[in-house]
């Protein structure tokens, strides 16, 4: 190891590497040192803000959207419910027993014998079965 050290200290090292001319190459300055470096971070932390801000909001309005679908799905259930005993309150006052027991209790009578009129010349015909 010694003799690396020894021949390190036979070459030097120069202190300024030779400048190399390149056509249309020049020397670039340093950059300007940093400034504003609290507005960054003011800018940063108010678009980080927004942005969770913004979040919150559209997370707000969706859950108001699944409100309104619920209370919308609920009410579509009422009217069905309601639509299907209408629905059936038609059809059992509409049978043959009840349309019966409904005339009667007007005083109605049923036709002893039915006659048909032919729109077409306005003739009073009986069925075609007798």
């Amino acid at each position: 190891m010694s003799t690396a050290l020894n021949t390190q200290r036979a070459f030097p090292a120069p202190s300024s590497r030779p400048v190399i001319e390149m056509p249309g190459l020049t020397v670039v300055p340093t950059p300007a040192p940093a400034v504003g470096f609290f507005s960054t971070v003011f800018v940063c932390l108010a678009l980080f803000l927004a942005s969770i801000g913004v979040a919150f909001h559209l997370n707000t309005l969706m859950i108001q959207g699944a409100y309104d679908v619920k209370n919308i799905s609920v009410e579509l259930n009422e009217v069905a419910a309601r639509e299907a005993t209408l629905q059936k309150e038609v059809i059992g006052v509409s049978t043959p027993h009840e349309l019966r027991a409904r005339a009667d209790a007007l005083g109605l009578v049923a036709a002893e014998g039915a006659l048909h009129v032919d729109l077409d010349t306005g003739v009073i015909t009986a069925p075609a079965g007798k």
